[in-house]
């Protein structure tokens, strides 16, 4: 018998805690129903700005990710179908070239760079928009 009467004293210690949690719950002002504003809707579509480098820029750009080894190898499977690709401001890239985000160094200095990764493809810089894929600049590599 005293295993139940344990059992029943822990189960009325714990109704009287809720019982009392409640109470002062109910007591407090302002305890109702919390409003809620919505945010402004979001586009889904979203957009980066548009980028207008300089050729000052364009060089720190390249000296920037001229050491990096991420020129796209064609000897790679998923980047072979891109082989005949012929890369120009507008286009998409093939989905086997991997893009790369740019160095942080020269994003700090370079603000607008931030939204952009970028693809060292056939001996050019190309600057991509990662959202669409779509080159937004290039230039020599060299």
């Amino acid at each position: 018998m005293r295993p139940f009467s344990g059992h029943a004293a822990f189960c009325a210690v714990l109704v009287m805690g809720v019982i009392i949690a409640r109470a002062g719950a109910q007591e407090r002002p302002g305890s109702g129903p919390i409003p809620q504003n919505a945010p402004a809707a979001i586009s889904q579509k979203q957009s980066v700005p548009p980028l207008t480098l300089s050729q000052a820029q364009w060089e720190k750009i390249g000296a920037a990710v001229r050491s990096e080894d991420t020129e796209v190898s064609f000897a790679l499977k998923n980047a072979k179908g891109a082989q005949s690709f012929e890369p120009s401001v507008g286009t998409k890239l093939p989905k086997g070239v991997g893009l790369h985000p740019l160095p942080q160094p020269l994003i700090a200095e370079i603000k607008p760079l931030a939204r952009y990764t970028y693809v060292k493809f056939k001996h050019q810089v190309l600057i991509v928009n990662p959202m669409t894929r779509g080159i937004v600049d290039m230039f020599p590599e060299s």
